[in-house]
C-alpha cells in the first residue's frame, strides 16, 4: 500500500497585511457576490471545464465567494489550492495535473473519484495591490495544453474580477459605514 502527502501551502511574508486589507473590504460579508457569475461561467466556457470560483485565502480558512460547477462555501486552507496560487501575485499557476504535482498528489480534493486533476489560478489584488485570493478552475480531468489566447484572456477575466471585488467592497463598505454610524446615534439617544 503506497500514500502521499501534499504540501500545505506557506502563508505569504505580508500576510498580516493580507489579513488587514481583507477585514477592510468586508468582501467577506458582501451581498453583492452574484455580480461576479458571469466572470465565472466565462471562465469555465474559455477552458472547458466543470468549475470555476473566486475565493478569498484568509486566516485558516479559503472562502468561496461564489462559484459555478459546485457548491460556494469555507473550505479550509491547508488543502487550498488557491493558497499556492496567492503566493505568486504576478502569474498565473497552472497545474496540468494535480496527481502528478507533488504539492496537490495526496490532497483530499484529488483523490476521490471525480477530484480536481487540473487547476489553474489567477491572484486577485486589491486596489493597493495586496493579494486577497484567487479567480480559478478546475475540472476531474488532466489538461496539458492551455492556448496563449486563453490565458490572455483569463488575464482579461482576472482584471475585471478584480475591479468587481473593489466595486463591490467599496459598496460594502459604504453600506457598513451608515450601519455604523446609525449604530453610534442610538447609543447616544
Amino acid at each position: 500500500m503506497s500514500f502521499s502527502l501534499y504540501t500545505i501551502a506557506d502563508k505569504p511574508e505580508n500576510e498580516r497585511e493580507r489579513e488587514d486589507a481583507i477585514a477592510r473590504s468586508r468582501i467577506l460579508n458582501s451581498p453583492h457576490i452574484d455580480r461576479l457569475k458571469p466572470i465565472l461561467n466565462e471562465l469555465k466556457s474559455i477552458l472547458n471545464v466543470k468549475s470555476a470560483a473566486i475565493t478569498i485565502v484568509y486566516q485558516d480558512s479559503t472562502y468561496v465567494l461564489s462559484a459555478v460547477g459546485f457548491q460556494a462555501g469555507v473550505y479550509s486552507r491547508s488543502k487550498s489550492f488557491c493558497a499556492h496560487a496567492i503566493l505568486y501575485p504576478d502569474e498565473l499557476t497552472i497545474v496540468p495535473d494535480t496527481g502528478a504535482d507533488e504539492r496537490f498528489a495526496g490532497n483530499p480534493f484529488v483523490d476521490t473519484a471525480q477530484g480536481i486533476r487540473f487547476y489553474i489560478g489567477a491572484p486577485l489584488l486589491d486596489e493597493n495591490g495586496t493579494v486577497l485570493g484567487a479567480l480559478c478552475a478546475f475540472d476531474e480531468y488532466p489538461c496539458e495544453n492551455i492556448p496563449a489566447d486563453a490565458k490572455e484572456r483569463i488575464k482579461y477575466l482576472q482584471r475585471e474580477a478584480e475591479a468587481t471585488l473593489h466595486d463591490i467592497s467599496k459598496q460594502t463598505y459604504a453600506a457598513g459605514g451608515q450601519e455604523d454610524k446609525a449604530r453610534q446615534n442610538r447609543q447616544w439617544l
